[in-house]
C-alpha cells in the first residue's frame, strides 16, 4: 500500500466521504489518489479560505472533515477558516502538500515560500490555531499520523499534517489494522464520587436549572444531556453559542425557557438563572457575547456545577482529567427528578404577525424574524446564520424541533456561512439547508454559489440586502462611507453561477405570496430588502455595548 492510499484508508475509517480543497503543484499527486478512491469525493472549492469554511460546516454535521491545500500560498489562504474552527472546536484534518523532502531538509528557497531558507515558517504560523502539527518524514509518518489524528479526535481542534511530495508514493510497511487512534482515556476512578456530589446538590436545591453551551454538541454529549433532561424533567436554558443544541420544542416543551446570556438574555431569564441555588452548566464557553458583555452578576458560584471538556468544577472543587461521558452516564442512571417549585416563568412567545396587519409594509427586522421562525423553518432543517442581522435576528426565536443551528458567533468571520452551508448540505444531503446571509458578507464568498449549482444542493440562500455592513453600522459610523458596499445585481449573479430559481421580496405582501416557492427543494436565492439603518433589536443592544467596550480606556 502506498502512503497516499494509507492516509485515505484512515480518512474512510473516520467516516469522512468528502475532501475539500484547491489544487496546487505540491498536492497534485495526492489529489490523484483522492479522485481514484471510489468512496471519497473531491470537492474543489473556488479558493482555500472557502474550502476551510466548507470543511467547517461539513465537520459540524459529520463529526470531522478533511481539507487539502498546497504549501504557503494555499495554506495561508485557509488560515482564517482554520482559526475559526479552532475557536469553535471543529475538528478538521488539514493536509498540506509540501515540497520534496530533500528540498525541505536543505531549506532550498523554492516557489510558494518566503525565500528565506526557513522550511518551518508556515508550520510555526499554524501552531497557535491547530491542536497538533507535523511534517511527515520517511521515518516518522506512522507515529505522527497517529499522534496528530488522536489529538484531533480528543481535543476537537483542527490539526495540521505536512505531506512532502516524494512520500506520497512511498510503500507503507505497516498494515492499517495495527494503527489505533486514541481518544484520551480519562480517569474513571472518581466518577461515582463526583456523580453523587452532583446528585446531592441537585436534590437539595429548591430552584435547579441547566445552562447548556455549544460544547455539549461539539464533544458528543447531546444525546446524554437530552436523556438527562428527559429523565429529570429539568428546566434548561442555552447560551447564545448553544442555540438549538437541544430541541426547543416538542420533547423539550415546556422545560426549555430560552437564552441565557446575562444582559442579552430572553426576557425574564436573568432573574431565573441568577436566583437558582443549583446551576448545572454543561459545555458552556466564556466569551463576551455569551456573557452579555461580561455582565454576569448575582450568581452564587458556590452553587454552580460546571462541566467542561477538560474538567468538572463543583463550587470551588475542581476535578481534572475526568471522563465527562462516564459522569453523564452515571447521572442518567442515578439522578431523579427534583420536584422543587420553580420560580413562575412563562416563556415569551413571538406571536405570528398576520399578513393583514403588515399588508404593503416594507420589510422590517423586528417583525420579520418571528415570521421566519414560524413560517419558513421546518423541523429537521439546518439553519445557517451569518454573524450579523441574520444571527441576531434568529437567536431569540423559538425554532422547531431537530434544528441544527450553524453560526460562528465567537470568531465571527463574515462570509463564513455561505461555504459552511455547502459543507453542511454535502454532509447531510437529505436535509434542507436555509442560509441567512447579509449582502456585505455574501460579497466575500459569493463565488461558491457555483458549487451549490454544480452539486444541486438543497440550499436556499436568503440574502439580506440592507446596502452595506449592517453590524458595523450598528456599532459605529452608521452613515460613514466605509460601511457602504457597491450594490450588485445579486439575483443576476446567482443565475450566472447556475442558480435559476430566484425570488425577490420587498414587503410583507410578497413574503406571504412567495412562501410556497420558498418551500421547494431545488437550489434558490431569495433577495430580501431592508432599510440599511434598520436593525434586529438584539443586534442594536449588543452593538451599543460593543462600541462602549471599544471606547473604554
Amino acid at each position: 500500500m502506498k502512503l497516499g492510499d494509507f492516509i485515505l484508508t484512515i480518512v474512510k475509517e473516520l467516516d469522512v466521504g468528502h475532501i475539500f480543497g484547491v489544487p496546487g503543484d505540491y498536492n497534485l499527486r495526492f489529489l490523484d489518489y483522492i479522485v481514484e478512491e471510489s468512496e471519497i469525493t473531491w470537492i474543489g472549492n473556488c479558493n482555500e479560505l472557502n474550502a476551510a469554511y466548507a470543511a467547517d460546516g461539513y465537520a459540524r454535521e459529520n463529526g470531522m472533515a478533511v481539507l487539502v491545500t498546497t504549501h504557503g500560498v494555499g495554506e495561508l489562504s485557509a488560515a482564517n477558516g482554520i482559526a475559526g474552527a479552532y475557536a469553535h472546536n471543529v475538528p478538521i484534518l488539514h493536509i498540506v502538500g509540501y515540497p520534496n523532502s530533500n528540498l525541505l531538509e536543505n531549506d532550498v528557497p523554492v516557489h510558494h515560500t518566503l525565500g528565506n531558507y526557513k522550511k518551518n515558517n508556515f508550520l510555526d504560523s499554524f501552531a497557535p490555531i491547530s491542536g497538533a502539527t507535523t511534517i511527515l518524514t520517511a521515518h516518522n509518518y506512522i507515529t505522527e499520523l497517529q499522534r496528530v489524528i488522536s489529538h484531533m479526535l480528543t481535543s476537537k481542534k483542527p490539526c495540521y499534517i505536512g505531506l512532502p511530495t516524494d512520500l506520497i508514493d512511498r510503500e507503507v510497511d505497516e498494515d492499517i489494522a495495527s494503527i489505533a487512534f486514541h481518544r484520551h482515556n480519562r480517569d474513571s476512578y472518581r466518577v461515582a464520587e463526583l456523580g453523587e456530589a452532583i446528585i446531592t446538590q441537585f436534590k437539595e436545591a429548591t430552584r435547579p436549572i441547566f445552562v447548556l453551551g455549544i460544547n455539549t454538541a461539539r464533544f458528543g454529549w447531546r444525546a446524554h444531556v437530552t436523556q438527562l433532561l428527559q429523565k429529570t424533567q429539568s428546566k434548561f436554558v442555552t447560551t447564545l453559542m448553544g442555540k438549538s443544541i437541544i430541541n426547543e420544542t416538542n420533547v423539550a416543551e415546556p422545560n426549555y425557557l430560552g437564552i441565557y446570556a446575562a444582559d442579552y438574555s430572553t426576557e425574564g431569564i436573568v432573574a431565573l438563572v441568577q436566583s437558582s441555588d443549583c446551576i448545572l452548566s454543561i459545555g458552556t464557553v466564556d466569551t463576551d457575547l455569551n456573557s452579555g458583555g461580561f455582565t454576569e452578576d448575582g450568581i452564587d458560584y458556590s452553587r454552580v456545577i460546571a462541566i467542561k471538556p477538560e474538567s468538572i468544577k463543583i463550587g470551588k472543587d475542581l476535578y481534572a482529567d475526568i471522563s465527562v461521558e462516564m459522569v453523564l452516564e452515571y447521572l442518567i442512571e442515578h439522578m431523579q427528578p427534583n420536584p422543587a417549585h420553580h420560580l413562575p416563568f412563562e416563556r415569551p412567545t413571538h406571536a405570528c404577525l398576520i399578513a393583514e396587519a403588515l399588508a404593503g409594509e416594507k420589510l422590517r427586522h423586528a417583525p420579520f424574524w418571528p415570521l421566519v421562525a414560524k413560517h419558513i423553518v421546518n423541523e429537521g432543517d439546518i439553519v445557517v446564520a451569518e454573524a450579523g442581522s441574520s444571527l441576531f435576528g434568529l437567536l431569540h426565536q423559538n425554532l422547531p424541533a431537530g434544528i441544527d443551528f450553524v453560526s460562528q458567533i465567537l470568531w465571527a468571520s463574515i462570509g463564513y456561512t455561505l461555504p459552511a452551508a455547502i459543507g453542511s448540505a454535502i454532509a447531510s444531503p437529505d436535509r434542507r439547508v436555509l442560509l441567512f446571509i447579509g449582502d456585505g458578507s455574501f460579497q466575500l464568498t459569493a463565488q461558491e454559489v457555483s458549487l451549490i449549482a454544480k452539486y444541486n444542493l438543497n440550499i436556499t440562500i436568503f440574502l439580506i440586502n440592507n446596502d452595506g455592513y449592517t453590524i458595523e453600522r450598528a456599532i459605529h459610523g452608521p452613515t460613514q462611507s466605509y460601511n457602504d458596499i457597491y450594490m450588485w445585481k445579486y439575483l443576476d449573479l446567482a443565475k450566472s453561477l447556475g442558480i435559476q430559481q430566484t425570488i425577490t421580496i420587498k414587503d410583507f405582501d410578497t413574503f406571504f405570496e412567495k412562501l410556497d416557492e420558498i418551500g421547494t427543494t431545488e437550489p434558490k436565492m431569495v433577495e430580501l430588502f431592508f432599510d440599511k439603518l434598520d436593525y434586529p433589536p438584539l443586534l442594536k443592544q449588543i452593538s451599543e455595548k460593543l462600541e462602549d467596550a471599544n471606547r473604554q480606556a
